[in-house]
C-alpha cells in the first residue's frame, strides 16, 4: 500500500517539476527584456505557450475603454425611406454630433428630444411605433425604444467584441460594459495593439457590390462634378507597366483598375464627400492598400445597392491555398451562403462585370465574374497574412457590430510594471512562507517541518497546474492573494492532524494506531472545512470575470493541493518513517 502511495506521491511531483520548468526558464530569461533574437522568436513563443500566464497587472497589456457611435446608431435606425434623402440625413447626423458633445451618454437621449423636432424624431422612427398608440403618448414610447435599443446593441457589441478576443488566444479578459454606452476591455500580453484595435473596433460589415462597368461612367459622373477637373488630375491608371494619369480621353477604363497616390487620398476624399450629392445611386471606396505598387491605393466607383451582405453567409473559414494550387501557401477566406440560389443569379446577372467583396468599407477584392457561380460558395484573397485572415475570420464569425465603436481612451500598460508587480507579490508570498514556516518549526518540531515540506509541495502543485495549458488559467495580482491564501489553509489541515495525533497520544495508543485514527477522524473536518469554501470560489469562478476569476482560480486548485497533501503525502511520510524505524512512542 505504501509503494502505490509513493508511486502517486512522486510521479505527481516530478510531473509538476518538468511542468514548471518552462514557466521558470521563459521568465528567467526572456519576460519584460527587449530586443530578443529573433531567429529564437518562435522557440521562445512556444516557450511561453507553455509558461505561466501572467494579467494584466502582471505583465502589461492594453486597457481600453469603447463607446458606441450614437451618430452611426441613431441614422441606421432611421426608416429607409428617410436614408436616400442625404441632404437631410447630413444635417441630422450634424444635430446628432451638436447635441452628443453637449451630454453625456446618460442624458444623450433625452436631450434629444428636447433639442431636435419631435415631430420629424416620430417621421424617422415611425417603424418602432405601433399604429394603436395614441399620438399623445407616441413620444414617450419613442423615447423608451432608444433606451431599450441602445440597451440592447451595448450588450450584443459587448458580446461579439468578447468572441472576436476569444479568438485572440488570450486567456481571462476583462469585457463589461459601463454606463449606457461603454465597453471597458483589458487584455493582458497583447504586444500588438494595433492588431487588438482592429480586431475589436471594426464593425465586421461584409458587403457584394457591383462595380460600376466603364470608363464612360467615370467620366459622365466626373463632368457632372463641380470639381471634376481637380479630381483627374489625381487619378491614375495602371497598364501593367507604368502609372498614367487619367483623363477626359479615356473612355473604355477596364474597372476597378483605378489609383491614387496615398498621400493625394485626403484631397479626393474632400472633393467626393463636397460632390457627394451626385452619387444618388453611387459609392466610392478604397480599396485594400496594394503591396505590388507601393504607394498607391486603389479608388473603386461601385453601385449603391447592396446585392448580398454578411448575414447571408455562413462558415467562414481562414485556409492556405495547397501545394498544387497555382496560389500555394497564401491565406484566404472561404464563404458559403445560407442561399445559394442568391448568388448564383447575381453571378449569372452580372457576368462580365466585377464584384466588389467590401469589409468595413473596404474592398477586400473585386474580381470579375466570367460565369455563373453554382454551388454557393466563394473566395477572399489578397495577399492576407495568417494573422490577418484568422482575425477576419474572427470578426465575421462574431458577427456585425450594430453600429460602429469609437475608442474613447487607450491605455498601453508596461511590461516593466508587471516586473514591479510580480516581485512585490513574490516577496509577500516568501514573507508569509517564511512566518509560517518558523511557527510551525518551533511549536511542533519535527512534525513541524513535514508540514513546512507540504506546504512547499503545495506552492509547486499549484504553479504546476497553473502553467498547464489545458488549464488555461491566468495568475494576477488577486490570483496571488488566492496562494497566500491557501499557504495558511494548507497549514490549517496540517494543524487540525497534528492537534488530534497530541488528543489521541494522550490516550496512550499504539503509534501506528494513533497515526490512522488521527488521520481518519481529521479528514472529516478538513474535508467540511475545505468544501465550502470551495464551493465559494467556484461562485466566484461562475459569477465572476477577470482577476476575479484569476482569485477563484488559485484558491480552488490551493484547496484541492492543500487536501492532498496534509491528507494523503504527509501521512505517506510518516508511514513510511514509523515503519523504517519501528518507533514505539512520538513526541509533539
Amino acid at each position: 500500500m505504501l509503494y502505490f502511495r509513493w508511486i502517486i506521491f512522486l510521479g505527481l511531483t516530478i510531473l509538476s517539476i518538468v511542468g514548471i520548468m518552462p514557466t521558470i526558464d521563459y521568465y528567467s530569461n526572456y519576460f519584460g527584456k527587449d530586443n530578443l533574437d529573433d531567429k529564437n522568436s518562435s522557440q521562445i513563443e512556444d516557450l511561453k505557450d507553455k509558461s505561466l500566464t501572467l494579467g494584466l497587472d502582471l505583465q502589461g497589456g492594453i486597457h481600453m475603454v469603447l463607446e458606441l457611435d450614437l451618430v452611426d446608431l441613431f441614422v441606421n435606425l432611421i426608416n429607409d425611406e428617410y436614408k436616400n434623402d442625404f441632404k437631410e440625413i447630413e444635417d441630422f447626423e450634424n444635430s446628432l454630433k451638436a447635441i452628443i458633445n453637449k451630454s453625456t451618454s446618460l442624458t444623450f437621449i433625452d436631450n434629444l428630444f428636447d433639442n431636435y423636432d419631435n415631430e420629424s424624431l416620430i417621421n424617422y422612427y415611425s417603424d418602432f411605433i405601433p399604429e394603436s398608440i395614441e399620438s399623445k403618448d407616441e413620444l414617450a414610447m419613442l423615447k423608451q425604444i432608444f433606451k431599450d435599443k441602445l440597451a440592447t446593441k451595448l450588450l450584443s457589441s459587448t458580446e461579439i467584441i468578447r468572441n472576436r478576443v476569444d479568438a485572440m488566444g488570450v486567456t481571462e479578459p476583462v469585457i463589461q460594459t459601463k454606463g449606457n454606452n461603454q465597453i471597458v476591455i483589458e487584455i493582458a500580453g497583447i504586444q500588438d495593439t494595433s492588431r487588438a484595435e482592429a480586431l475589436i473596433k471594426n464593425t465586421g460589415k461584409l458587403e457584394f457590390i457591383v462595380v460600376k462597368d466603364n470608363g464612360k461612367t467615370w467620366n459622365r459622373m466626373l463632368n457632372q462634378m463641380i470639381e471634376s477637373e481637380d479630381l483627374r488630375k489625381y487619378l491614375y491608371l495602371f497598364d501593367g507597366v507604368s502609372m498614367k494619369n487619367f483623363n477626359s480621353n479615356i473612355t473604355d477604363l477596364i474597372i476597378p483598375y483605378v489609383f491614387v497616390k496615398n498621400t493625394d487620398k485626403i484631397f479626393v476624399e474632400d472633393i467626393l464627400i463636397k460632390n457627394n450629392n451626385y452619387l444618388i445611386d453611387s459609392q466610392f471606396l478604397w480599396g485594400k492598400e496594394n503591396q505590388e505598387l507601393s504607394g498607391y491605393s486603389q479608388l473603386f466607383f461601385l453601385n449603391k445597392y447592396v446585392e448580398l451582405s454578411g448575414n447571408e453567409i455562413k462558415n467562414p473559414r481562414a485556409q492556405q491555398f495547397p501545394i498544387e494550387d497555382m496560389n500555394s501557401g497564401q491565406w484566404y477566406i472561404s464563404l458559403e451562403f445560407v442561399n445559394p440560389r442568391d448568388f448564383e443569379e447575381i453571378t449569372d446577372d452580372n457576368k462580365g462585370k466585377f464584384l466588389a467583396i467590401v469589409l468595413d468599407d473596404e474592398v477586400k477584392m473585386a474580381p470579375r465574374i466570367n460565369q455563373k457561380i453554382a454551388g454557393g460558395r466563394a473566395q477572399i484573397t489578397g495577399n492576407f497574412s495568417k494573422t490577418e485572415s484568422k482575425d477576419m475570420e474572427a470578426i465575421l464569425i462574431a458577427g456585425e457590430l450594430p453600429s460602429k465603436i469609437n475608442i474613447a481612451s487607450k491605455l498601453r500598460v508596461d511590461a516593466s510594471l508587471g516586473s514591479d508587480s510580480i516581485s512585490s507579490g513574490f516577496k509577500s508570498i516568501i514573507i508569509a512562507l517564511s512566518l509560517v514556516l518558523i511557527f510551525m518549526i518551533l511549536y511542533y518540531k519535527g512534525f513541524g517541518l513535514l508540514a513546512n515540506f507540504a506546504m512547499i509541495l503545495n506552492l509547486l502543485f499549484i504553479l504546476a497546474f497553473l502553467s498547464n495549458p489545458w488549464i488555461n488559467a491566468t495568475l494576477s495580482l488577486p490570483g496571488i492573494a488566492g496562494i497566500i491564501l491557501t499557504v495558511g489553509m494548507a497549514i490549517d489541515a496540517n494543524v487540525i492532524i497534528f492537534e488530534r495525533i497530541r488528543e489521541e497520544m494522550s490516550k496512550h495508543k499504539k503509534v501506528m494506531d494513533v497515526i490512522e485514527f488521527s488521520y481518519q477522524r481529521a479528514f472529516k473536518t478538513i474535508l467540511d472545512a475545505n468544501l465550502t469554501t470551495l464551493i465559494s470560489a467556484g461562485s466566484l469562478y461562475l459569477f465572476g470575470s477577470g482577476p476575479i476569476k484569476g482569485f477563484a482560480v488559485t484558491l480552488s486548485l490551493g484547496i484541492i493541493c492543500s487536501m492532498f497533501t496534509a491528507i494523503f503525502v504527509t501521512k505517506t511520510i510518516v508511514l513510511t518513517f514509523l515503519s523504517m524505524n519501528r518507533i514505539k512512542k512520538i513526541s509533539i
